[in-house]
């Protein structure tokens, strides 16, 4: 079964990357330069001192293109990189959309290559079969870098019985979705942002009957959601549960809506659908349906993607021309009588790079990774070749982005990236106004989250038909056609159409790998 994990999600790294700062270099405005301070930033990580060996170190790689233009092979930042860490990397690209099984394909074939790069942990089947090397010596060794860099939840995710088996890059979001509400009209409505799921439920009430939009009409939807309930795990998650998402409960490894806690949100969800607080179209709600109701200026509060918070600012101000709009993201309510964790489930790490046993450099692999992550190499990923791409200036750099882009760079950041959130970087690259939106989106992302049991787990080869159970039996309690008490009845025939099998599987997995 493929790992629940979000590639749009991440931790903070506080000690990552270069220090920056957003200022005007001077330069024609048209240039695409910014300036930021410089790279030597004491805060980053230095890289170790080594002997360096005589002849670059061989290995080959492989990585998903991305979709993304691949470099041909004397591409000035590419070779800048081999330069700095002396190896001769042999980079084979597939195809983005079918990387997963195209890596399946060659390895079925006995194709190996020395590392690999994927968004998760190697898959069991690897692992059982001893084709993974344990990283543990080698990261004590010559990682010293990436340990001071990557959070323990992103090793975590990649260890099983104490064996590290990838290096992986920390998300830039530890969370994938988020709450948004229109401050605009909370502030009309002389509405305070709401801490508890009573408190929203007040708000949506306000924003239902007080006009927030002011166009004398009660067309206001205070919350929308898209179909198959989908970017609803906010409300869900005021009781600490994640419907599509595992969680340890009476000491077994399942779906948070095969648990009688789930009932709590959708009880909370049918009273706010009766009440007309709930967009009535929230299971037909295609993307675009979705985004153009939020653009018209109807909806009041909904759930997305942090790295959307400025774009959201954006389309809403240009879409309504003179309402001045202000889109603002907030903590996820605490559900009364609840007083664990919330939002939606934690996902720790981007991607991975996975080395196999049979490499023939696996210390020179580690050293390479390690580099990325120093200082030097963070401003490589996200600025490129000093003289090149960017230049000193005193204590600043100034960063031409017109020219990284031109020189068709975007591989850079996408296949070698290895950190996390940087506020630093967030602001040399953002407009004043985006970056305050970007900033506090990912304080509120990275300040909030539950655990997903399953990230890491590849065993369940499916769910019982899970996901179109759920859906039909959550749909008919949320709309009034049936109590929450006959979910219960859902519960107990998914368990026995195959839900057991897998909650055991997944357990078994859980109490030998993960449990302490």
């Amino acid at each position: 079964m493929t790992p629940m994990w979000k590639r749009s999600a991440g931790l903070l790294v506080a000690s990552a990357l270069v220090g920056i700062t957003a200022c005007s270099s001077g330069s024609d405005k048209n240039s695409g330069a910014s300036t930021a301070p410089s790279a030597s930033a004491s805060a980053a990580p230095t890289a170790v001192a080594s002997a360096t060996p005589a002849a670059p170190a061989k290995f080959k790689l492989y990585i998903s293109d991305y979709s993304v233009a691949v470099p041909p092979k004397d591409n000035a930042s590419l070779k800048y990189m081999m330069q700095k860490t002396n190896t001769d990397i042999d980079i084979q690209t597939l195809p983005h959309g079918q990387y997963a099984d195209q890596l399946k394909l060659k390895f079925a074939a006995g194709d190996f290559p020395d590392v690999y790069s994927q968004w998760s942990p190697p898959e069991q089947e690897l692992v059982d079969s001893g084709k993974i090397l344990e990283l543990n010596a080698l990261i004590d060794k010559y990682g010293q870098n990436l340990k001071k860099v990557i959070p323990q939840t992103a090793w975590d995710a990649v260890t099983q019985g104490g064996k590290i088996l990838a290096i992986p890059q920390p998300s830039l979001a530890q969370t994938g979705s988020i709450l948004y509400i229109r401050k605009d009209w909370l502030d009309k409505l002389n509405l305070q942002i709401p801490k508890t799921s009573d408190e929203l439920l007040n708000v949506l009430k306000a924003f239902r009957d007080g006009d927030p939009n002011g166009n004398g009409k009660k067309d206001e939807i205070p919350f929308t959601m898209r179909e198959k309930i989908s970017w609803g795990d906010n409300i869900f998650s005021m009781w600490g549960v994640l419907p599509t998402r595992t969680r340890y409960f009476n000491n077994e490894v399942i779906y948070g809506g095969a648990t009688p806690d789930i009932k709590k949100g959708l009880e909370y969800l049918a009273n706010l659908y009766k009440e007309k607080l709930l967009d009535q179209e929230f299971l037909t709600n295609s993307r675009s349906v979705w985004e153009q109701k939020i653009k018209s200026g109807v909806v009041g509060v909904w759930a997305h993607d942090p790295s959307l918070s400025a774009q959201w600012q954006t389309d809403l101000t240009n879409s309504l021309q003179g309402a001045k709009p202000d889109v603002i993201t907030i903590p996820t309510p605490k559900g009364v009588g609840y007083d664990g964790p919330v939002g939606t489930s934690i996902s720790p790490v981007a991607k991975t790079f996975i080395i196999f046993k049979s490499a023939k450099n696996p210390e020179a692999i580690v050293k390479w990774l390690d580099w990325l992550v120093t200082a030097e190499g963070q401003a490589y990923t996200e600025y490129g070749v000093e003289g090149d791409t960017y230049k000193k200036d005193g204590a600043n750099i100034v960063y031409n982005a017109d020219k990284d882009k031109n020189d068709k760079n975007d591989w850079r950041k996408n296949w070698f990236q290895m950190h996390g959130y940087n506020d630093d970087v967030m602001k040399a690259k953002s407009s004043p106004a985006d970056y305050a939106k970007l900033s506090a989106a990912y304080k509120v992302a990275n300040g909030e989250g539950i655990v997903n049991q399953q990230v890491g787990m590849v065993t369940a080869k499916n769910n019982a038909n899970y996901d179109t159970m759920y859906l039909e039996a959550a749909s008919k309690v949320i709309l009034g056609a049936a109590p929450s008490s006959s979910y219960d009845t859902f519960i107990s025939t998914w368990r026995k159409q195959g839900g057991d099998a897998m909650i055991k599987e997944e357990t078994d997995w859980y109490n030998k790998y993960r449990k302490k």
